[in-house]
């Protein structure tokens, strides 16, 4: 009875993986597409193997070729379902660490530009305020100037 609890739960949580990444598909990032799809295959390959495994318990089901114990039942379970399920997600995770770390590189790139701009920024600022000083004080001689000459008229 613990035996098919576990199995149950074990399809169950890779049915739920599987089902949460089909949804998923379309969101993910365009560099983390190709490795996306493999997780997507090995875990369905995963939930196909726990199906048939917990199918494995019931006899009832054995006079059907595929499902209950029979050699291609086995073959399908173990070899398409955990092997090939396994090697498809080993085949994702060889494709999505690279993509990982690229975008963690070009993240640190940017945080640097980043910053270089906020300094340029601030002294572009300083900059501004200066010439905006320089030209309001001109601007008061000028106005002052004005102001002290007699008009001609």
């Amino acid at each position: 009875m613990f035996d098919i609890a576990v199995d149950i739960f074990r399809a169950l949580i890779t049915g739920a993986i599987f089902f949460y990444l089909r949804a998923m598909r379309g969101k993910e990032p365009p560099r983390l597409r190709k490795a996306w799809i493999f997780f997507l295959i090995g875990f369905g390959l995963l939930f196909l193997g726990g199906l048939l495994n917990v199918a494995d318990n019931f006899p009832s089901l054995s006079k059907y070729i595929i499902i209950g114990r029979t050699r291609y039942a086995d073959f399908l379970e173990q070899i398409i379902g955990y092997i090939f399920g396994i090697l498809f997600l080993g085949i994702g995770f060889w494709h999505w660490i690279p993509a990982i770390v690229a975008l963690r590189a070009e993240e640190v790139v940017l945080r640097r530009s980043q910053e270089e701009l906020k300094q340029q920024v601030a002294e572009l600022t300083a900059e501004r305020n200066k010439l905006k000083t320089i030209i309001e004080c001109e601007l008061s001689y000028a106005a002052k100037e004005a102001a002290s000459q007699p008009e001609a008229g």
